[in-house]
């Protein structure tokens, strides 16, 4: 179960997760996309899309993005403000 204070953004299966991040972060900061520091500031965009693309598919990436929290999984992205 997720903490209460988390959102969690459904991936669409063609949805690079790259995309999703920011959708995700933007819809949790209510904020516009080019608001935020650029993503690769924080991952590597080209590494963290291919990570969930099959047959490379890994389980959870966790990394921190514009004072968030952000863990993907296969199915969804889920956005916490740090602790």
């Amino acid at each position: 179960m997720g903490r209460t204070d988390e959102y969690v953004w459904q991936r669409g299966e063609e949805e690079p997760v790259s995309e999703g991040v920011l959708e995700a972060v933007t819809t949790v900061a209510n904020c516009s996309s080019l608001e935020l520091p650029p993503l690769q500031e924080s991952v590597d965009v080209d590494s963290l899309n291919r990570l969930f693309v099959p047959p490379r598919r890994v389980q959870t990436v966790q990394f921190e993005y514009a004072g968030y929290e952000v863990t993907v999984e296969p199915e969804c992205i889920r956005v916490s403000e740090r602790s």
